[in-house]
């Protein structure tokens, strides 16, 4: 994530999600250098939320919480991830989980498969909301796929995506997968990002980013109004700006009944 995406999501992977500061900067700035930058809280230090509320969408996605498989994958990732919670755990032991190898073998599309391999270029943002489209068929979810593309911070704008957020919260029968600039909230270099919205408090207006970054970042919190000016901010391959993707099943039944 931190590389790749520097340049694009490095490029929205153009996403690509790479892989850190170069080394020397990295080197230079690690005795001194907080691992978050203000605007981002690490889980680590603030469970209030989680503790108070039901967070749906946290617990459904915790237990496939996982890694992006390379420096560009954080599209696949979090794709990974919002299947798995969407489907829920299969009942039977000759039931797979869904990593993220199936995901790139079920949508078989080379584009993408290129795109998140080591050093890729990673996905574009809307070249990622079309991907999105073909996992959920590709696992036979019966849900619609919903883009969110703001063109600006201003009120009006906000107050739609705290509306999204806020409708999102309410059950685990929907997913949204974020773009963005990671920089932007964690304070490291500018790279252009995807991951899952893990939780969302309309008290505080803060949304709790489940970054597959693993390498560097655990879930962390930031502001609703820092998330909106990380998704406007243009990068290479969306020179206008990213968004968020909102996935939700249409019939909404108990999860751990999906075979396969």
């Amino acid at each position: 994530m931190k590389a790749p995406f520097r340049s694009a999501l490095l490029a929205l992977c153009a996403f690509a999600c790479l892989a850190g500061p170069p080394a020397a900067a990295q080197d230079a700035q690690s005795e001194t250098k907080p691992k978050f930058g203000p605007d981002a809280v690490p889980m680590t230090q603030d469970r209030d939320y989680l503790r108070r509320a039901g967070a749906p969408d946290f617990w459904a996605m915790m237990p496939y919480y996982t890694a992006q498989q390379t420096g560009s994958a954080c599209s696949v990732a979090s794709v990974a991830m919002m299947i798995n919670a969407l489907r829920g755990l299969p009942p039977l032991s000759s039931n797979r989980l869904v990593t993220q190898l199936r995901v790139l073998n079920e949508v078989d599309d080379d584009g993408w498969k290129a795109a998140t391999a080591e050093n890729g270029d990673g996905v574009s943002f809307a070249d990622f909301a079309g991907l999105v489209q073909r996992s959920v068929d590709a696992f036979g979810l019966d849900a619609t796929v919903e883009v969110f593309r703001p063109k600006d911070t201003s009120p009006e704008t906000l107050g739609e995506l705290r509306r999204i957020l806020d409708e999102n919260e309410r059950d685990d029968s929907d997913i949204i997968l974020l773009a963005y600039d990671q920089g932007t909230l964690t304070g490291d270099a500018t790279v252009g990002h995807i991951a899952p919205l893990g939780a969302y408090d309309a008290e505080t207006h803060r949304v709790l980013v489940m970054d597959v970054d693993r390498l560097w970042y655990v879930p962390y919190w930031s502001s609703d109004e820092k998330l909106l000016e990380a998704m406007v901010k243009p990068d290479r391959s969306d020179p206008t700006g990213s968004g968020l993707i909102h996935v939700r099943l249409k019939d909404v039944r108990p999860k751990g009944r999906t075979a396969g």
